[in-house]
């Protein structure tokens, strides 16, 4: 794995990380020091789309038949 090359860097006054696009000042509980910056881009989410071929009938449904019991009766007509 890469090391990032700001990790942990302390940072005295002024509060500045190495010039480079990369890093960040982060605060911590007990100094300052140099961090990696995060992708900030926000990706666009893939919507999950249902498939419709096995979904049981409202009857079905509301008859409380599962998924099984809908194809065993299919075989029997």
């Amino acid at each position: 794995m890469v090391k990032s090359l700001c990790k942990g860097l302390k940072t005295s006054s002024p509060n500045k990380c190495k010039k480079m696009k990369t890093c960040k000042v982060a605060k911590g509980t007990k100094r300052t020091f140099c961090r990696k910056k995060k992708n900030t881009k926000k990706a666009s989410s893939v919507k999950k789309t249902r498939k419709n071929g096995k979904k049981r009938s409202e009857v079905n449904r509301l008859k409380g038949f599962s998924k099984k019991q809908v194809a065993a009766l299919k075989k029997l007509r």
